[in-house]
């Protein structure tokens, strides 16, 4: 193998080199240049390379034939011969500033960043006219994190070439790392102007508009970027395709998704996020397919608790097969924490004031705070001091509301150690820890597997266990969770507590309108729920009852129909059922509640999801007049709408099999009578009952607390004595 080193000359060599070269040998070497030169170009580079060399023996003094191969060694990826070629060009001519700018990028691409610089800040002093000497120098620098002195070079390349596309797209992305966006953003559309097919600076001027909020124009730029480049990156694929899923447009995501994983099939980005949006599209048994591939390719809690969140969804898997993915979650990824756990040194008094905590991502305008606020709201503060962990960065209104409940209030999205967060809360000494999340995005589960409180306790914010051992206790109801059928598939002790939970409407909600069959003529169905929800079974029990009740029609209201493709196969899927499209009413997702709340005057019936039963949206609708009818399972999430009703006192509108659901709906829209009877008895009902009484609920909180508490504290003194 050839040494790395420049190789000693001998004593001929020497006085061959001393010689004074004949102007034959001058004009063979130079002719053998031009040669290799012309090779070169032509990318024919054993060719160039041996032309090189012949000049090279003709006058071994020749330093642009060392540059010259130097140059062709590189591009054959011999880059230590070449690095020998250039030091020996510039041996021979020390103020060769192109060689040394030449060694520069070499050492560059060998990462030898430190001597770049000195090579290119040589090439400099002896040449500083060139730009590309500038830019690169810019390059190495940012490498090196040098920002400051990057930009300077960026921009005396600048100076020396007002057109130089390169120095525009990389200033603008440093000026991007410096948050510095508008500065970047006019670089790179100066990139662009002078160059409308650089990929590179469409990209890049994407990244800018994300950060400035401006995502349509970030997401033209992505797609035109992919259109130039045609990269080998697959995650700028799934980088474009979530910016589309971000949209609504989730057809076209998924496509940029899959184009990804025929780049990369075992990239776990694009399962990912195939798997988010095939859930929200509603084709559960795809999104599950992809979670579980996720899991074999990256394992992790996060990927758990995403194919978790999407059983709760499944009209396929029971119970007992829901309940086996918890406790694997618990088994993998939280069992192993409880190494950790320290003994609870908290006062064993059972009937002193209680410390609770309560722990959530969702104290904002949310679902969970519509019913936890009128719990935060009647807390005894005598008996009770209320701690808050709020682990999400947005606040708003809600959010300051729900502060002035609270005794204590701490911001801990940014503490992302749960050994820290769960230090914290033992220094709190919180007897009672709530998890208002269990396996939903923002969850702090980790911090429970800890145990940093004696007790811990799961409400509200998931429908099922959350399979943690380290959680003592989980608050249902009796129609949610039975009794003998619900504790099998229970990690937690379940406390059932007549009513739940209380519904807190908005403020200043729309009255409730007349029913629109009445002008109408023909009765209007609906369901504004997820369209997560919305899968075949409960489309083809819907075209029942349109195909049973002529005229009817149905309007969805959902977020995910923004995408005019879902809209389209939707119309398929029903068209396919004997639904035509005319009697479907399909709206998008509105922001504005006043405006969302008034699209119920349109509307006579609701339908219910299931498996997966609505809660929010099955209040709002009850709010707003509506009677909805609901189909009981067997599992905690297929039995909301059992709960509500029955606490509201409408039974009548609950079906066990799906005969009775389109039954029920077929006496209701048979009687508008009784319908615009319903519409105005509903809100009063709802108010006078427990689903709205907030201080009642609380009150019942507070006694299992206290029970907890009791228990705990007689357990523990009976084991210390």
């Amino acid at each position: 193998m050839m040494s790395k080193q420049i190789p000693k000359k001998t004593k001929k060599q020497k006085q061959a080199i001393t010689k004074s070269p004949t102007p034959t040998s001058i004009s063979k070497a130079e002719a053998e240049n031009q040669r290799g030169i012309v090779f070169a170009q032509k990318d024919e580079l054993t060719k160039a390379a041996t032309c090189f060399e012949r000049a090279i023996r003709f006058l071994p003094s020749y330093a642009d034939a060392h540059n010259h191969l130097g140059i062709v060694l590189a591009r054959q990826d011999k880059l230590d011969k070449a690095a020998e070629h250039y030091q020996r060009a510039i041996d021979i001519k020390p103020d060769y500033a192109i060689a040394y700018y030449n060694l520069g990028n070499l050492y560059q691409k060998q990462g030898k960043l430190e001597k770049a610089v000195e090579m290119y800040q040589q090439a400099i002093a002896l040449n500083a006219n060139y730009a590309e000497m500038h830019l690169n120098l810019g390059n190495v620098l940012k490498e090196q994190d040098e920002l400051d002195k990057a930009i300077d070079c960026y921009q005396r390349a600048l100076t020396l070439n007002p057109n130089y596309v390169d120095a525009h797209n990389n200033l603008g992305d440093i000026f991007r790392e410096q948050k510095q966006l508008i500065e970047a953003g006019n670089h790179l559309q100066q990139a662009i102007a002078l160059n409308p097919k650089f990929g590179l600076a469409y990209y890049n001027l994407g990244r800018v508009r994300e950060e400035q909020g401006q995502t349509d124009h970030a997401l033209a730029c992505w797609k035109r970027a992919l259109e130039l480049m045609k990269p080998d990156d697959a995650k700028s694929y799934v980088k474009v395709g979530y910016m589309l899923k971000e949209q609504g447009k989730l057809t076209e995501a998924i496509a940029y998704y899959q184009e990804a994983l025929t780049m990369e099939p075992d990239l776990s980005e694009a399962h990912a996020e195939l798997g988010n949006t095939f859930r929200d599209k509603g084709l559960i048994n795809e999104a599950i397919k992809h979670f579980r591939r996720l899991l074999e390719i990256k394992p992790t809690a996060n990927v758990q608790t995403a194919l978790l969140g999407a059983l709760n969804y499944s009209t396929v898997h029971n119970q007992a097969a829901i309940f086996s993915e918890h406790k694997r979650f618990n088994e993998q990824y939280a069992i192993p924490l409880a190494a950790s756990i320290k003994p609870h040194l908290n006062d064993r008094n059972p009937q002193r004031r209680l410390k609770i905590g309560y722990v959530s991502p969702d104290f904002r305008r949310h679902s969970v705070a519509k019913f936890i606020e009128p719990v935060l709201a009647h807390h005894d503060h005598e008996q009770y001091e209320i701690f808050c962990y709020y682990n999400h960065a947005k606040t708003d209104d809600v959010t300051q509301r729900l502060q002035e409940y609270a005794d204590n209030w701490f911001n801990c999205v940014d503490m992302r150690s749960d050994e820290k967060l769960a230090d914290k809360i033992r220094q709190d000494q919180i007897d009672i820890l709530i998890d208002l999340a269990g396996h939903t995005q923002g969850d702090r589960l980790f911090v429970f597997a800890k145990k940093p409180a004696p007790i811990q306790v799961s409400y509200l914010g998931y429908p099922n266990t959350t399979g943690l051992t380290a959680i003592d206790y989980r608050i249902t109801d009796a129609y949610r969770d039975p009794q003998k059928t619900s504790e099998p598939f229970s990690s937690e002790s379940l406390v059932r507590i007549p009513g739940y939970y209380c519904y807190n409407p908005t403020e200043n909600s729309p009255p409730v309108s007349e029913c629109p069959c009445i002008q109408n003529g023909y009765i209007t169905f609906t369901s504004f729920n997820n369209y997560a929800k919305m899968n075949p079974t409960v489309l083809a029990l819907w075209a029942e009852v349109l195909n049973t009740i002529a005229d009817s029609k149905l309007l969805i209201k959902t977020k995910t129909l923004s995408d005019e493709a879902t809209q389209e196969a939707l119309k398929e899927q029903f068209a396919q059922l004997g639904i035509a499209p005319e009697r479907l009413i399909l709206k998008a997702w509105e922001p504005l509640t006043t405006t969302h709340l008034k699209r119920y005057h349109q509307v006579d019936i609701g339908l219910d999801t299931y498996p997966y039963n609505g809660c929010t949206t099955t209040c709002e609708a009850l709010w707003m007049g509506i009677p909805v009818v609901t189909l009981v399972g067997k599992t905690h999430a297929s039995r909301m709408g059992l709960s509500i009703l029955s606490t509201i006192g409408f039974t009548e509108l609950i079906a066990y099999s799906h005969e009775e659901y389109v039954d029920i709906c077929v006496k209701l829209a048979n009687d508008t009578d009784y319908l615009q009877k319903l519409r105005a008895e509903i809100r009063e009902r709802m108010q006078a009952s427990p689903l709205m009484d907030g201080a009642g609920l609380t009150h019942q909180l507070e006694k299992e607390y206290r029970k907890m508490w009791e228990k705990w504290c007689a357990i523990e003194t009976k084991f210390i004595n």
